[in-house]
């Protein structure tokens, strides 16, 4: 089966990482990566990516994009990901340099070419949707070149995860959700709610651990998974491991991974108060804004299967023979 080109847009923390393991494992790399501020700086976020590669051993061009929102104070969310965004999980002694600085600019580029072309390029938005936004802005046009946009961001009923109403990567930057959302593209989200209630036990992430041999790749998944499950339990949610970037690589993978969803527009609130940054999710259509694909339920047992894959998998530089 042959599928679109595809770009990852990341802010380079813990499940960032997992989910683009996941995809390399899966056979579905990414062609490119643009990575945006978010979970941590721009700076941090890239050299993220580029030690993930480094770990799989995979060659992708890094194109650092957006380091702040496009009107209100950056935020972050290190309180999550730790100072280094990835819980501190260790890294190859040597990685990689960025392809290029300018990460709208190669998203108008690719997009537009592919549009003259009769392509399309999918996008996997798992940050903050600022680098799009910008290059939406631009080059209004360059959605002709779009095949599927999938975002992990928002709620599909109301229940935050930064304020009560609003989801991290929304609320980091709602002007340009904004612009994305009422943009013609055929998008599918993965809010924040399903993340919540699709999980593993610790004893389950550790059995699927242990079948795996040792090595970088291991210590360096296991220390993200590590890290998540704290991060759960210091929540007084138990220990528990949540797929949230992961999910919505999962959906690009396999799209029929997912059994139940919504079709509705979607506004991003942008108001100053408790509901800014907030999706609000409206079947009915009368928003205004094109009709959406929201995810809310997914085969449990597949995600847990392609998530294992991505923690078994071995670089080729690694297999012997």
């Amino acid at each position: 089966m042959t599928h679109n080109k595809l770009i990852l847009d990341t802010d380079g923390g813990v499940d960032d990482a997992q989910a683009l393991l996941l995809l390399i494992a899966a056979g579905r790399a990414p062609d490119a990566i643009t990575t945006v501020f978010g979970n941590v700086g721009l700076d941090a976020a890239t050299r993220n990516m580029l030690a993930t590669l480094a770990v799989a051993g995979v060659d992708i061009p890094v194109y650092k994009g957006a380091a702040g929102p496009l009107t209100q104070p950056i935020i972050d969310a290190i309180h999550i990901h730790g100072e280094d965004g990835l819980g501190g999980a260790p890294r190859p002694g040597n990685i990689g340099d960025v392809a290029g600085t300018d990460a709208v600019g190669f998203l108008r580029e690719t997009l537009r070419a592919a549009a003259a072309d009769g392509r399309r390029v999918d996008l996997l938005m798992i940050g903050p949707l600022t680098n799009l936004a910008l290059a939406l802005r631009l080059e209004p046009d360059i959605v002709a070149g779009i095949g599927q946009l999938t975002i992990m961001g928002g709620t599909v009923y109301g229940r935050g995860n930064t304020t009560p109403a609003a989801e991290f990567n929304i609320y980091a930057d709602p002007e340009a959700a904004a612009i994305v959302f009422a943009a013609e593209i055929l998008t599918v989200v993965v809010p924040w709610e399903p993340c919540v209630t699709h999980n593993l036990t610790g004893m389950e992430i550790d059995r699927l651990f242990g079948q795996v041999s040792e090595g970088l790749e291991k210590t360096f998944s296991q220390a993200l998974a590590r890290h998540s499950r704290q991060i759960v339990a210091g929540f007084g949610a138990g220990d528990l491991f949540r797929f949230v970037d992961p999910f919505a690589a999962a959906v690009v993978v396999e799209p029929d991974i997912v059994t139940k969803s919504v079709r509705a527009s979607v506004e991003v609130a942008l108001a100053p108060g408790v509901t800014r940054g907030m999706t609000v999710v409206d079947p009915s259509g009368r928003l205004g804004t094109p009709m959406v694909t929201l995810v809310e339920e997914a085969r449990l047992e597949r995600l847990v299967a392609l998530y294992a894959a991505s923690i078994a998998y071995v670089p080729k530089r690694s297999r012997p023979g």
